[in-house]
């Protein structure tokens, strides 16, 4: 597991110093931001018109006044803080239906060309999986806010839910290029605590000053570099036949791929 995910890891800073999907990290950031800005600019005034509203209806007296006036500001409070998770799920959205089809076909042609494409997953499968995943961890997210009176429970169950929308997303799409369905299956349930742990460092970055803007496309970009290094190691294992990488254009060839130090 370790291994991996520091394969991951060190390769992905690699590939981000090539600069060569710079702008695949940046622009899921300037939609989504886009999307939500505007939305909360064109919502703000109804909201807290009906939140005004519905404070003025409350008992009158001093107290009473003072408890709704601290109610309403937490209430805004509450409704800035709803877009931060309503932003990432947009990010991420992005990220699992436009730029990673381009970041693996990127990454998997330059660093895995010793992988042949069988396309186990589609890109329907792919729309549903993120979706689905992103309505239940909104639901999730909610759940969570009865709890975050208990310390340290806002920024743990964030992190949890987080972690695991990462792996439920980015599994899929990481692999369904270059593994078959049989594949995909065997490294979800391989691979599943890596891939957690690795949504969970993605997750993590969430927290992190100015990373946090970009959290879903570096995530995004750990789970290509792990899901093909997984997919490649499977093969190997397999003892599967592979196309040699390092052989000009059109004379491919194929070899077993053994491991190192084998003849």
């Amino acid at each position: 597991m370790m291994d991996l995910i520091r394969v991951a890891l060190w390769r992905s800073l690699a590939t981000l110093g090539r600069g060569k999907i710079l702008w695949e990290m940046f622009w899921p950031l300037l939609a989504a931001g886009l999307v939500w800005i505007v939305a909360l600019v064109l919502a703000w005034e109804p909201l807290t018109t009906w939140l005004a509203g519905w404070f003025d209806a409350s008992p009158e007296g001093a107290q009473a006044g003072m408890l709704a006036m601290a109610g309403f500001f937490a209430l805004k409070v509450l409704l800035v803080l709803s877009v931060l998770p309503l932003m990432y799920v947009t990010m991420l959205v992005i990220v699992g239906i436009w730029v990673m089809p381009r970041v693996v076909a990127l990454v998997g042609r330059e660093e895995y060309a010793d992988l042949d494409l069988r396309h186990g997953g589609n890109f329907a499968r792919s729309l549903w999986n993120t979706l689905s995943a992103s309505g239940l961890f909104l639901i999730g997210f909610l759940v969570s806010m009865i709890f975050w009176w208990i310390p340290g429970a806002a920024l743990v169950l964030p992190w949890i839910l987080t972690a695991w929308l990462n792996r439920r997303t980015f599994t899929y799409d990481c692999l369904m290029e270059h593994a078959d369905a049989e594949e995909l299956r065997a490294l979800e349930a391989r691979e599943g605590g890596t891939f957690f742990w690795l949504g969970a460092i993605g997750a993590a970055l969430a927290y992190v000053p100015l990373l946090n803007l970009f959290a879903p496309a570096i995530t995004g970009l750990l789970f290509v570099h792990a899901g093909l290094e997984a997919l490649r190691r499977l093969r190997a294992e397999r003892g599967e036949w592979i196309v040699e990488a390092d052989v000009p254009s059109g004379e491919a060839t194929s070899y077993p791929h053994l491991p190192k130090g084998k003849p």
